[in-house]
């Protein structure tokens, strides 16, 4: 059925289904006319028009209430009640025996939304019950003018009954309807929370089914996962294969405390602030863990935080990469090294002064002597190979050779930049040096000193092009005396900066480039300066050059 659109007539019915229950009432009438002896017809005319009026009014069906206000609809119960009023008429008028057909159309009208369509169903009523005197079908004298005023107040009293039950029916539609509304929008949420919740489960065991996989996957490093105190919560397979230990005697049973070998106090108390709630990420080198045999096992050990679902740390997780092959190739290493070192040198040593002694001969030919400076030349650069290599295994085995003394850092710059500058000038490469009016003395090895500058002036003027410059500066910095040696050169990437001072390192643009070197220079500084208990650092851009500075303590003992 056709609904109007406005919200005080959207329940009020297609107007043509309405007129059915007044058409079927003239109906019965006229076959009660017919058919029952005795039925008054006192105008057949008036009775016709009322009759044919009422059927007509089905064609109501036809009008677009949509385009119309919804208040014309009462135009339609308002005809019929005028056409049921001269069927009235024609069908004895006051005496008439249907006159209760009036009720169709008044509890029509008086349904309609707002109390004012009591008082128009009133004043209906009123005009159509009066239509026998307004015809002249009647005189007022025949005494049912009482029962026109009569009948009005019953169906008028009728009316407010239909007007309130109607209220209360469309409140009770609404709020159903709104209930429905409500529940359908429920339901309709219910349905997506519940396919979300389904979309999440099905992504959950994504992420448990590949975490599960990575966790099994971890058989070449050791993962434990703990608790703030220490507790053990989880034990990886790669923990498993590398200390013996199952899981199922580890998980909540052991603390890491119990597979880490805590040798000093210093130790614990970093494991210690580890495991509390503020610690951070931290990397411990030198450690050990105990196997299930009680080996030790010597890894890399590193600790990051565990969070929990509010973001607070709940907890830590371990991570440890054996380290007992690179250790103990290491040690074959340094053994080798130390041992070609020794017995290199003694073997160079003997060539250098045998080509002494070939040079004092007399009647050497000039391509003699430049052939005699070729061999002295690549000898003495072997010496000094087989010399830092024997500084490096001294640095390993932690015996480093210091003579302390005042060391007047001023003089070792002028030293240093004086002794490059032949070589600075056979490559087109301009060094300056930036000194202070008073000496900067600390205390220290002077030849150790020089010996870390010249490699960091050494390898500026190397990896400078001509037409390049390199500055050497001393300074004093609160209690810091500072070298600082500065170049226009290649430079160094971002990503090698943390290779920069380990042992035979080797830069892709040195490598690229040709450049002479071991990769010895840099490392041999640091053990140096550390040595002294100073710090060498290192910043440099790709392209345009690099800065180093050794800070050395001023008026310490080294």
């Amino acid at each position: 059925m056709t609904r109007f659109s406005a919200s005080r007539f959207a329940d009020v019915d297609d107007p043509a289904v309405r007129q059915l229950a007044s058409v079927a009432g003239v109906l019965l009438a006229l076959m009660a006319v017919a058919f029952i002896p005795g039925v008054l017809v006192f105008d057949p005319v008036w009775m016709w028009v009322g009759a044919g009026g009422t059927l007509a009014l089905l064609a109501c069906r036809f009008v677009p209430w949509s385009r119309l206000r919804p208040e014309w609809a009462i135009v339609v119960p308002v005809l019929s009640l005028v056409f049921i009023g001269l069927f009235r008429v024609g069908t004895g008028g006051s005496y008439s025996m249907f006159a209760s057909l009036l009720i169709i159309p008044i509890v029509w009208i008086a349904s309609m939304p707002g109390r004012q369509y009591v008082i128009v169903a009133m004043v209906a009523t009123f005009s159509v019950m009066s239509l026998p005197y307004l015809l002249g079908t009647e005189q007022l004298q025949n005494g049912q003018l009482l029962r026109v005023i009569f009948s009005t107040l019953v169906f008028g009293l009728v009316g407010v009954v239909v007007n309130e039950l109607s209220r209360r029916s469309r409140t009770r539609l609404a709020r159903t309807q709104s209930l429905a509304h409500e529940r359908a929008s429920l339901l309709e949420d219910a349905t997506i929370t519940q396919l979300s919740l389904a979309r999440t489960a099905e992504e959950l065991r994504a992420s448990q089914a590949f975490f599960g996989s990575v966790w099994e996957a971890t058989v070449h490093e050791m993962v434990v996962v703990t608790e703030l105190d220490g507790e053990i919560v989880a034990w990886g397979p790669g923990a498993e294969a590398m200390l013996g230990h199952e899981a199922a005697s580890m998980q909540f049973a052991r603390s890491i405390y119990d597979v880490i070998a805590v040798d000093d106090v210093d130790l614990r108390r970093r494991l210690d602030a580890l495991l509390s709630a503020e610690g951070g990420d931290a990397v411990i080198d030198d450690i050990s863990l105990l196997h299930a045999s009680g080996e030790r096992v010597p890894v890399r050990l590193s600790c990051a935080p565990r969070l929990g679902a509010d973001g607070s740390v709940v907890g830590r997780i371990f991570v440890a990469l054996d380290m007992t092959a690179e250790r103990d190739a290491a040690r074959v290493k340094d053994e080798f090294v130390g041992m070609i070192s020794h017995e290199l040198r003694t073997p160079l040593s003997s060539i250098l002064g045998y080509l002494e002694l070939v040079r004092d001969e007399e009647g050497l030919s000039d391509d003699q002597g430049r052939y005699l400076d070729v061999v002295e030349r690549n000898a003495n650069r072997l010496l000094e190979l087989v010399g830092d290599l024997l500084f490096v295994a001294q640095v390993d085995a932690g015996r480093i050779p210091i003579e302390v003394g005042d060391v007047d850092l001023t003089a070792v710059a002028a030293a240093s930049a004086e002794s490059i500058m032949p070589v600075a000038e056979r490559g087109g490469v301009t060094v300056s040096v930036e000194l202070p009016e008073a000496p900067v003395v600390v205390r220290g090895d002077r030849g150790r000193i020089a010996q870390a500058l010249d490699n960091l002036v050494s390898n500026a003027v190397k990896f400078t092009r001509p037409e390049g410059s390199v500055r050497i500066s001393v300074g004093v910095t609160d209690d810091e005396a500072v070298l600082a040696v500065a170049d226009t050169g290649i430079g160094i990437s971002a990503d090698e900066m943390e290779q920069l001072f380990t042992r035979f390192f080797r830069s892709r643009t040195a490598t690229r480039e040709a450049i002479r070197g071991v990769g010895l220079g840099l490392n041999i500084t640091k053990a140096i300066v550390t040595a002294h208990r100073g710090t060498l650092s290192a910043s440099s851009i790709e392209g345009e050059g690099t800065v180093f500075e050794i800070r050395l303590p001023v008026g310490d003992g080294a």
